[in-house]
């Protein structure tokens, strides 16, 4: 087994194994790196506006597939014995009914927790996964201010929130970094999904989720992540919760991200406590490259790839 982890280990940049060598144990490392190399099943997430969870449940027996629930996703599951391509010739996934969603991709609506009639921005928005889920959630009542700078993905967030019936979804072309001047004070909550790094999508399989890491990239990263989370903040109303969440490891983009929303908003903002059952969670660093981090950046989630997850992190805050 120790010589296969090498092995693995040597498809990584070694600048990548030294990072993670600052932050966790050898056992932790271990288990990451088994995640990266993990085949991923897939998840499906049931779309209620237009069918049951429990008739899909139903449907799928029929048809010998394999699945499990997620105790902490109501209309989410685990398939166990297919491929996604099994799905796609069928009805329930032709006409929107269901849709393939991660579970790291479900957690930030999950803890955003949007209602019927509130006023939502999805900053980030394509290709749509996490704004769908929120109109589900909202049963297509209030409204979501759906943004995103990049032209082919806008055109895929808007064929995908068309898919599933998204009707309360106005979707924006545009610069997520403008919109605390335009809508200063307007959200009731706010989704910042931000651009990353991506370590926690690294398949050792596909060189190319990975070739293209280096701290250069993370640096980049971070200086549009603290531009989106300015931003941000002035959207929000007082009283109004934001979620902050990213698909990487990274500490610059998670926890020193947190610390930085706290030193720059110290009487604005705070972290609400959030956590979950979920048993590939990951610790949250006290520390990182020389800064110590406000003790609050506790409060936050972090969690390594698995067969079931991509690694992400977590963090809900209120402005106060």
């Amino acid at each position: 087994m120790a010589t296969g982890m090498t092995e693995l280990k040597s498809r990584l940049n070694p600048l990548f194994i030294e990072r993670l060598m600052q932050q966790f144990d050898v056992h932790t490392i271990d288990r990451i790196i088994n995640g990266f190399s993990a085949n991923r099943l897939p998840i499906i997430r049931i779309n209620t506006l237009k069918t049951d969870t429990h008739a899909v449940m139903r449907y799928l027996k029929e048809m010998n597939v394999l699945f499990e629930r997620i105790p902490f996703l109501n209309d989410a599951l685990i398939i166990r014995n297919r491929k996604e391509k099994f799905f796609e010739d069928l009805d329930i996934y032709k006409n929107g009914s269901m849709y393939f969603q991660g579970i790291s991709s479900q957690l930030p609506a999950l803890f955003l927790a949007p209602a019927a009639g509130e006023k939502i921005l999805d900053m980030t928005a394509a290709p749509g996964s996490k704004t769908a889920q929120m109109g589900i959630m909202m049963k297509n009542e209030g409204e979501i201010f759906a943004n995103e700078i990049d032209l082919i993905r806008f055109e895929r967030l808007k064929y995908n929130l068309d898919k599933q019936g998204i009707k309360i979804a106005k979707t924006n072309l545009g610069d997520g970094t403008k919109l605390g001047e335009q809508f200063p004070k307007y959200f009731d909550k706010v989704l910042l999904d931000a651009p990353c790094s991506a370590e926690g999508r690294i398949s050792l399989t596909e060189q190319k989720s990975h070739k293209f890491w280096s701290e250069k990239n993370i640096t980049q990263n971070v200086k549009i992540q603290k531009k989106l989370l300015l931003s941000a903040v002035q959207t929000l109303k007082s009283g109004g919760m934001m979620v902050y969440s990213t698909c990487t490891l990274a500490p610059e983009e998670n926890e020193a991200m947190v610390d930085f929303a706290l030193k720059t908003f110290p009487n604005e903002l705070r972290v609400e406590k959030i956590d979950l059952d979920f048993k590939y969670k990951l610790p949250i660093l006290k520390s990182f490259g020389g800064i110590l981090f406000d003790n609050r950046v506790q409060n936050t989630i972090k969690a390594m790839p698995s067969e079931i997850s991509e690694g992400f992190f977590v963090a809900k805050f209120r402005k106060v």
